[in-house]
């Protein structure tokens, strides 16, 4: 059975799962002989799918379940559509789960539009419904939480029970508009704007009654909506209102891949990297949503070990985890005319945004004209409002460069200033410095200068090396400037963790260090350098670390892997941050909050302590050399957690057999944590 390691995450006062799109499939051979794209080799394990994501809903313990349409794969009408609806039904009831349903196209019928390529909701069909589930719009009230429950495929007809529907919601939220107020249904309002045409689109809600629901959520200020339907995670903001819409547990719609500049397996059929369901867990100040990765995976080819609950970037205010945005934070599609659609289908890719948040990263750089491109600068300020902080890097080659940046930025909450040529600023750059700290900037410096590798030509470095600080220092305290933060580059030629300690963060006129990791294309060296920088970042006061890029770069002089690969899958290195993000700065955590120990002299062995507890990061060649000093230290029988950032899981043992979990572990290092 699946289970979940809730250790490093404070309790919620509540929470709940929303799951979307199951599609329940009871023959996978129907698409043998119809000439379908949908190949039963694509759909043979939907059903299994299914059956571990609900058991993983089931393991989370939340005290309410959602689920927001597309229960069967079998539509209204078609001669299986009881056989599927009953086999859908009980594959929630042999998960043991209490579901609130929300009516889908699949369940109930096509939304009103001469285009689409289904029956349209009639009345036949939702007594059915009505039968098998109870009333199609309903709300439930839990403690100071309000759930509204809303049939997104009656609107925009003559339906009485959309004209009822109507009336119910407009009543319903007036009188419940001192709770906090989530929202359900199955058809997202829009995708990119807010005036996309709906007409002619098979994925989303028409006007009038996308309107006149918008307004409704903004009145009564509700917190989050949900939706599902496209397979697509999809994130907006109405106002204050956060708008979701979920992935498919089961299967993705290659109608969303024009968002991306590489051709998907399938054609965007099979990326089960995008497929699971949310955990929301409210606090008494707002509400954070976990996307729960199921990845594809089925009860009989799961990860062992417990599932780590990460902290998305609300639940981490102190982490110094940052990312390089060498590629621009989102890309959008004006998207083809394909079936099932008679309107461009407009997508944008919000997976690299939404990863941002997953990880509880805290901080972005990029450069500063991003703040001049429509789409980046809304995407930017939409990540801010997830509390990411932005920095815009500006190159200055000359003082009053200095003076323009904070004109050019005013949404940006740290300018970096990088000075081209020279190390340390001059006094025209320290005056520059003091207008705009009297402005009210934030301000992190950078020399950029070029240096002589060997190469061909010239390489640039940003960021200073250890022993150019001093001089910085100095430079800052002589004209009485309040303390900035400096960018630093590590030597490439030496771990990350020695590379990072190599600077001394004692400084009077430098208020903290923002450390730029290199990230390679040898994924487990990425898992390495990731571990790395947030155990060296554990024991740095003040500091930042920027891991560089989020995104793979594939098209450039040198290939480089990031934290995401360019359909904005995550790789191995995406999930280490992650977690020891959550391990090391969970629960109000910060930098310096730990100390160095190194009783493993000579090793890659790496050991922090604080907050009551010993972390050990052990490289897998090192394994059966600290699994015997573990021992010694905390005797063979003491309790231990191992960690395997990477995969996301954790295992309880002992301190005896730590060697044969680090030796036979499927990851480049684990985490041991002693008591």
């Amino acid at each position: 059975m699946p289970g979940f390691d809730r250790s490093y995450l404070p309790e919620a006062s509540s929470e709940f799962v929303v799951l979307a799109d199951t599609h329940h499939l009871v023959d996978p051979g129907m698409y043998a002989t119809k000439g379908d794209s949908v190949t039963p080799e694509i759909v043979q394990d939907w059903a299994a799918r299914g059956d571990w994501a609900l058991a993983l809903a089931g393991a989370l313990g939340a005290g309410l379940v959602f689920h927001v349409g597309d229960l069967a794969q079998e539509y209204p009408g078609s001669e299986r559509f009881d056989t599927g609806r009953r086999a859908a039904v009980a594959q929630f009831e042999k998960a043991g789960m209490s579901v609130d349903f929300a009516a889908g196209n699949m369940d109930i019928g096509d939304k009103p539009d001469p285009t689409v390529p289904a029956g349209w909701v009639e009345p036949g069909f939702l007594k059915r419904w009505d039968e098998d589930f109870g009333k199609s719009f309903y709300s439930r009230t839990e403690g100071n939480c309000h759930f509204v429950v809303l049939n997104s495929q009656i609107m925009n007809t003559t339906l009485p029970e959309a004209i009822e529907q109507r009336e119910w919601a407009e009543e319903d939220l007036a009188s419940h508009a001192s709770h906090r107020i989530f929202v359900f249904m199955h058809l997202p309002l829009f995708l990119v704007d807010e005036d996309e045409p709906g007409l002619g689109s098979y994925d989303v809600l028409d006007e009038p009654d996308r309107g006149w629901l918008l307004d409704l959520l903004r009145r009564y200020g509700v917190e989050a909506f949900f939706s599902g339907h496209t397979h697509f995670q999809v994130f907006n903001r109405a106002g204050a209102v956060r708008l979701y819409t979920l992935p498919s547990t089961t299967t993705t719609r290659p109608g969303f891949y024009e968002a991306f500049s590489v051709c998907p397996p399938d054609r965007g059929w099979i990326d089960t990297a995008k497929l699971g369901f949310y955990l929301v867990r409210v606090k008494d100040r707002g509400a954070s949503v976990h996307l729960i990765r199921t990845g594809g995976e089925t009860p009989s080819n799961h990860q062992a070990g417990a599932r780590i609950l990460t902290g998305a970037s609300p639940d981490l205010p102190h982490s110094p985890v940052g990312a390089y945005l060498r590629l621009p934070l989102a890309n959008q599609s004006d998207g083809a005319i394909s079936y099932p659609n008679h309107v461009r289908h407009r997508i944008r890719d919000d997976h690299p945004l939404l990863a941002c948040v997953e990880a509880g990263i805290r901080y972005v750089r990029f450069p500063i004209h991003d703040l001049d491109l429509t789409l980046q600068r809304k995407r930017l300020a939409v990540l801010r409002e997830e509390s990411v902080e932005l920095t815009a890097a500006v190159i200055c080659p000359r003082a009053r460069d200095i003076s323009a940046a904070a004109r050019k930025a005013p949404e940006a909450d740290c300018l970096e200033i990088q000075l081209t040529g020279r190390v340390a600023p001059d006094e025209e750059d320290l005056a520059a410095l003091a207008e705009l700290q009297d402005a009210g900037a934030a301000v992190a410096l950078a020399p950029l200068v070029m240096e002589d590798t060997g190469k061909v030509h010239l390489r640039s470095r940003t960021g200073y090396r250890p022993g150019e600080l001093a001089a910085l220092d100095q430079a800052l305290g002589a004209r009485s400037l309040r303390p900035v933060r400096a960018v630093c580059a590590l030597d490439g030629s030496e771990s990350v963790w020695d590379g990072i300690r190599a600077f001394d963060p004692e400084l009077r006129s430098v208020e903290g260090l923002d450390f730029l990791v290199p990230l390679t294309a040898d994924d487990e060296a990425n898992v390495v350098s990731v571990a790395e920088a947030l155990f060296a970042s554990a024991v740095t006061p003040g500091c930042r670390v920027y891991l560089d890029p989020l995104q793979d770069l594939d098209r450039v002089t040198t290939v480089v892997h990031g934290l995401l690969d360019r359909l904005s899958n995550p790789r191995r290195a995406f999930h280490a941050a992650r977690v020891l993000n959550t391990v090391l700065f969970g629960a109000d955590g910060r930098p310096g909050d730990y100390s160095p120990v190194d009783p493993c002299r000579d090793t890659g062995v790496r050991i922090v302590t604080g907050r009551r507890r010993e972390l050990w990061l052990v490289p897998r060649r090192e394994a059966e050399q600290a699994g015997e000093a573990i021992r010694r230290r905390a005797g063979p029988d003491a309790p231990v957690r191992l960690i395997d950032p990477a995969a996301g899981a954790s295992w309880q043992d002992t301190a005896g057999a730590v060697s044969d979990r680090l030796t036979t572990a499927d990851s480049p290092i684990l985490v041991v944590q002693l008591a």
